[in-house]
């Protein structure tokens, strides 16, 4: 009898991530695309395969992009440079072309270092997370939200994360259902807060990340949502994983892995290019 509702338990239990993963990929309509060292890649995001597309042509030396998002009305994606130093903005076409578009300003400071970068199609904000108060290795949070101009990177204060206690941090961010979902990876407790907040609250005041859901501790990089699933890779294991945003619950679908003409495999952006733009 035991062997029965094991069996049972087993069956409903991979039909409930078949269905989860096949509704989602029906909602899908577009491609995940992002970047490992010197290449723009296609994801697979059933199991974390990665399909070379353009190569990203005089990267500075020791130097890599970090953050992707895709804004359909400009028709390119968008990513960060000099992350620890200088951050700034780039934008990158589908055909592996790239600009620098300036350093990020906000009343003519540069930021210390950034971390996440996300889009907010309700009102056309591009948003990146930045430590105004402090330098690594000494202040290692990201503190503080700054919408951007696309245009010159010149920026306007959205937010600011209460300190203490965790989280307080935005390592990783995405839009999801009218509300900003933050991500803060706290080593020393082996867990990651994803915790959201009302977009209409981007208007320059303090928040307070009370509600929270935790999951295991992930060095993520990046993040993207496709239907109601986050995917993300961990660095150390290339492990490629998604949560559920509606479910709540995280699942490992496999490694990532690529061909032998991408190098050594570091996935560090993430973006959704809907079908009609791919």
């Amino acid at each position: 009898m035991q062997l029965l509702i094991n069996k049972t338990q087993l069956r409903l239990l991979v039909s409930a991530l078949c269905l989860v993963l096949s509704g989602n990929l029906m909602a899908q309509a577009g491609v995940v695309i992002g970047i490992s060292g010197q290449h723009l890649v296609q994801v697979n995001v059933e199991n974390g395969a990665l399909t070379p597309l353009h190569k990203l042509e005089n990267l500075p030396a020791g130097e890599e992009l970090r953050n992707l998002v895709y804004i359909p009305k400009d028709e390119a994606f968008y990513s960060t440079l000099y992350t620890e130093t200088n951050p700034t903005l780039v934008r990158i076409r589908q055909t592996g072309q790239w600009e620098i578009i300036g350093e990020f300003k906000l009343d003519g400071k540069t930021p210390f270092f950034c971390k996440a970068l996300t889009y907010n199609d309700k009102d056309d904000q591009l948003l990146v997370a930045v430590s105004l108060d402090g330098d690594l290795p000494d202040d290692g949070k990201a503190e503080t939200l700054l919408e951007v101009d696309r245009e010159n990177a010149s920026c306007s204060l959205a937010a600011t994360i209460r300190q203490l206690p965790a989280p307080d941090d935005f390592d990783e961010m995405a839009v999801f259902e009218g509300r900003l979902f933050g991500m803060d990876g706290v080593e020393d407790r082996s867990t990651t807060y994803l915790y959201p907040f009302d977009l209409n609250h981007l208007d320059g005041r303090e928040l307070f990340a009370g509600t929270k859901q935790n999951i295991p501790y992930f060095t993520m990089d990046d993040v993207v949502i496709v239907g109601h699933l986050l995917y993300y890779p961990h660095r150390p294991t290339q492990g490629w994983y998604f949560f559920d945003l509606r479910g709540r619950r995280w699942f490992e679908l496999g490694k990532i892995h690529g061909p032998a003409s991408l190098g050594a495999i570091k996935l560090t952006g993430l973006a959704y290019l809907p079908l009609s733009q791919a």
